[in-house]
């Protein structure tokens, strides 16, 4: 049997939302005066990953919020039925506790649910315009019904103070772990904290070397997929593609996904088809920093581990390992600069719960 190339798929699968974080792509696209509406991914499109052998499938809140799409409960049926691992980021403001505990009753080992808790009810409320009382009742049914639950909080100066109460609290309720992770950027408002651990995002950009860059979407091998069912290297891009206000000059990978639109498409596309054959994929592929040695099916467990401290990925059109392409480090990927080792690839602090 054939082995995907494509392992893990990422979905954005509603712009529906009621919250209005500040920093979210979603709310900048507000500001410049290009509401989205309300678009939903259709559960077609999640049949057909399953159908393509994926097993790997995370409903994130890129541009929305996931448990406000029409049919997220067939979506998370069709997924948990076909066996794939099950992994969500959610405010988890929606549904009752009911929902919630029979959700936590569908998970199985390697599932887990991301809930965004910025502080405690003041701090978190200041942010992000969801109800704290709510969602943490919400939380607590569902680890109640056997779920795996995270606190994940963004750090600000307004809620940095309150990190070793969130850290026990979130032991208490039951979350397996507190993860901690920075803004992409700050503002007069929405300050820097003063113990910041790490570069934003936005700050690594500009200085970070492809010898010091580990992608967490692992050069196609993970992949995003848009509302609208566009397939792209990573969520990053498919934000800044189309938004002049933060677009990056010239950025070769959104030109290339304008000339086959259509081809970058889940629904008229299979995702290996799309990452091994399409020009944007290949032009990734094609500037990555070939390390001239060959490609062993063995090393697919451990191609997150450097070779000589370098980080490196398999590269399918030369069949050999390299490094990450230096294009990329002109627009905003999802990565993390490796000289900071308090920091996971996924660019955030996991705070221990010892």
């Amino acid at each position: 049997m054939k082995k995907n190339f494509v392992k893990w798929v990422q979905v954005g699968l509603t712009t529906r939302c009621n919250s209005n974080c500040y920093f979210c792509f979603r709310e900048e696209l507000k500001r410049a005066g290009r509401q989205e509406g309300n678009i939903d991914f259709p559960v077609e499109g999640i049949q057909k990953m399953i159908d393509q052998g994926i097993k790997d499938i995370h409903l994130c809140c890129n541009r929305g919020e996931a448990i406000f799409h029409p049919e997220i409960d067939t979506v998370i049926d069709m997924i948990k039925s076909s066996g794939s691992r099950f992994e969500m980021n959610t405010n988890g403001d929606r549904f009752d506790p009911n929902w919630w505990y029979d959700l936590g009753q569908k998970m199985t080992d390697g599932d887990q649910i991301i809930f965004a808790i910025d502080g405690l009810k003041n701090t978190h409320e200041f942010y992000r315009n969801t109800n704290w009382v709510n969602v943490i009742q919400n939380m607590k049914a569902y680890i109640a019904g056997g779920g795996k639950a995270i606190w994940q909080m963004i750090l600000f100066r307004h809620n940095e103070h309150q990190l070793k109460i969130i850290k026990n609290l979130s032991k208490a309720i039951g979350c397996s772990n507190t993860w901690v992770i920075n803004s992409r950027y700050y503002n007069e408002k929405f300050k820097k904290p003063k113990k910041q651990y790490g570069k934003t995002k936005e700050d690594i950009l500009l200085d970070s070397p492809p010898d010091k860059i580990n992608c967490r979407f692992h050069m196609g091998e993970r992949v995003y997929v848009d509302v609208y069912g566009g397939v792209w290297p990573c969520c990053f891009m498919r934000c800044h593609f189309g938004f002049k206000e933060r677009a990056y000059p010239n950025n070769p990978v959104s030109n290339l996904y304008s000339e086959e639109r259509d081809f970058h498409n889940i629904m008229n596309t299979p995702l290996d088809e799309i990452v091994l054959k399409s020009k944007m994929f290949n032009h990734v592929f094609d500037h990555m920093y070939d390390e001239s040695m060959p490609y062993d099916s063995k090393l697919d467990k451990t191609w997150l581990k450097s070779i000589e401290e370098k980080v490196m990925y398999r590269n399918p059109r030369k069949e050999c390992l390299a490094r990450h392409p230096g294009t990329m480090v002109n627009f905003a990927c999802q990565l993390y600069c490796g000289d900071n080792k308090e920091i996971d690839y996924m660019n955030r602090r996991n705070i221990k719960h010892e």
